[in-house]
């Protein structure tokens, strides 16, 4: 288990829009975005190659790219985390259902009454849902900011 240099309570925490906060949230920035790459790329291949609801294929997209993004927020992003692998995950997890649930409200409203290409959705509602879940896991997952 790492030990966090800001371990000893949360008023120790150097907050949200600290410098601490941006570097978290640009290293976040760099993993988010190679993830989303991997999550684009895994629903177009199911949707346009395959044939695979859109749907189902932006869960598949996003679960599977979460589970790649959750090792790398823990050995680069949230290193300094002391919350466990498991318990880290479960809380990612979490955190990740959430995103998921705005995604696919956005994503529905975008493709559906506003007829918004379904890969130009994907992107525009991942911007809301992805600063809310790293808000989400860099204060109640990882105790960092």
């Amino acid at each position: 288990m790492l030990i966090s240099r800001y371990a000893h309570g949360p008023q120790d925490h150097p907050g949200l829009f600290s410098r601490h906060g941006a570097v978290l949230f640009l290293r976040n920035a760099v993993a988010s975005s190679f993830c989303f790459g991997v999550d684009m790329a895994l629903i177009w291949l199911l949707v346009s190659q395959i044939g695979v609801d859109k749907y189902v294929a932006v869960t598949l997209g996003f679960l599977s790219a979460n589970a790649l993004n959750y090792v790398i927020a823990r050995a680069w992003v949230f290193r300094e985390s002391d919350r466990g692998l498991f318990t880290g995950y479960v809380y990612f997890l979490g955190n990740a259902l959430v995103g998921l649930g705005i995604i696919l409200a956005g994503f529905a409203l975008l493709t559906g009454p506003l007829d918004t290409h379904y890969l130009l959705a994907r992107v525009i509602v991942s911007l809301c849902s992805g600063t809310i879940v790293f808000i989400l896991n860099a204060t109640l997952n990882f105790h960092e900011v």
